[in-house]
């Protein structure tokens, strides 16, 4: 394993190999100084720090590849007697992905929300916290068993009416091409860039500003009316 002019360590430091006499070998440590070492435990004391030194490199690695905010399309399915009630709405939570989705679903992660059934985009929320596990009955969750990590969140714009969001056939995807033509699952994710999601947030602020200018139009009527 070692070789003369061969540069190693141990816990003192840094050597370089001089000379090798088995069972021992002549080494001089960075400072200088030269002592005889036995080889066999200076070999296992090599190899927990190449252990080591891997493990930080791939520590290194998965925080230089780790994602910064995850942006997702979250599927749901809104009853058609329900105005944007559907579980977890009320309570700002949203359940996390299935295991099987293999998506991690983190603080600060972007959420659009979308409705399987009128097949609208209608809100978009950020995840303000860490999950939580719970018993998804507490949010009416019947269709699933056992517990399961819930995510509060905050609600940054949404349509006062599903029937204002904005439709799948206004929208082309360019991370999710064939949207359309899946077949989605309630309480499933779906990852998408970050341009896809600005553009879809933009549409939904658009939706928003226009609710609102309605119901301003509809008060100012009102009140002349009153007049």
């Amino acid at each position: 394993m070692f070789e003369v002019n061969g540069v190693y360590a141990n816990r003192k430091g840094k050597y370089t190999v001089l000379a090798i006499n088995p069972p021992k070998m002549r080494v001089r440590y960075a400072d200088g100084t030269e002592a005889d070492l036995k080889m066999e435990l200076q070999e296992r004391i090599w190899e927990n720090i190449l252990v080591e030194r891997e493990a930080e490199k791939a520590s290194r690695r998965k925080k230089r590849g780790k994602k910064g905010t995850g942006y997702y399309i979250k599927v749901v399915a809104i009853p058609e007697e329900d105005d944007l009630t559907f579980p977890g709405w009320p309570e700002r939570v949203v359940m996390g992905p299935l295991p099987e989705m293999a998506i991690s679903l983190n603080q600060d992660d972007r959420i659009i929300f979308y409705d399987k059934e009128s097949k609208m985009f209608f809100a978009v929320a950020t995840v303000n916290g860490p999950g939580k596990t719970a018993n998804p009955q507490k949010y009416f969750f019947t269709a699933v068993t056992g517990k399961r990590e819930f995510f509060p969140i905050d609600i940054d714009t949404a349509a006062l009416k599903l029937e204002h969001g904005t439709p799948v056939e206004a929208i082309e995807l360019e991370s999710q091409p064939n949207f359309r033509s899946l077949q989605l699952e309630p309480e499933s994710f779906l990852p998408i860039n970050e341009d896809d999601f600005e553009l879809l947030a933009e549409a939904l602020s658009e939706v928003a500003e226009e609710e609102m200018e309605d119901d301003l139009l509809a008060d100012d009527f009102e009140e002349e009316e009153e007049i």
